[in-house]
């Protein structure tokens, strides 16, 4: 995949999980799925990433500050994001 697949993809995910990180910590699985689904159809670049991957990515995520890097086959690691 190319550099800027890599880092569409990782926007992405960090993103998606921004918004996830914003539900009500009691939300279920299906509050989590149809906040990312409004959140994906409104975003100008998210088409481009496969929504189940999304999903995935997002649902894989750890507690505590972390970050995904390195496109889809990459993942969550500690710290911020570093944004170029």
């Amino acid at each position: 995949m190319a550099p800027s697949r890599q880092r569409l993809f990782d926007l992405a995910v960090n993103r998606a999980a921004e918004v996830v990180a914003r539900l009500d910590p009691g939300a279920d699985d299906d509050a989590r799925r149809r906040a990312l689904e409004v959140w994906y159809l409104k975003t100008r670049f998210a088409y481009r990433v496969p929504f189940e991957r999304l999903l995935a990515s997002v649902a894989a995520r750890p507690a505590g500050e972390v970050h995904w890097e390195g496109g889809p086959d990459g993942g969550w690691r500690a710290g911020p994001a570093v944004t170029p």
